[in-house]
């Protein structure tokens, strides 16, 4: 198989989860500690949101690209 060929296995491909993952990993490592904490901060909040919240919650607030946009969301549908 050559680089690039169309043979390859589709993990390998352009564009796959597996190089997306790549990538992300490669800027992860390349950010400093203060910005990987907040990442880090915002992906546990994120979490937290969401296993505590009920399935047609769930459905809502998925779509919202932050914590601080997902408890926004929830504080409105619960008024």
């Amino acid at each position: 198989m050559k680089a690039g060929g169309k043979d390859r296995s589709p993990m390998l491909a352009p564009g796959s989860s597996y190089t997306t993952i790549e990538g992300y990993m490669k800027n992860y490592k390349n950010v400093s500690q203060d910005i990987r904490d907040q990442l880090n901060a915002e992906a546990e909040a994120v979490q937290i949101i969401l296993t505590g919240i009920d399935n047609d919650v769930y459905s809502t607030v998925d779509a919202c690209p932050n914590a601080c946009e997902m408890w926004k969301e929830i504080e409105r549908l619960k008024q």
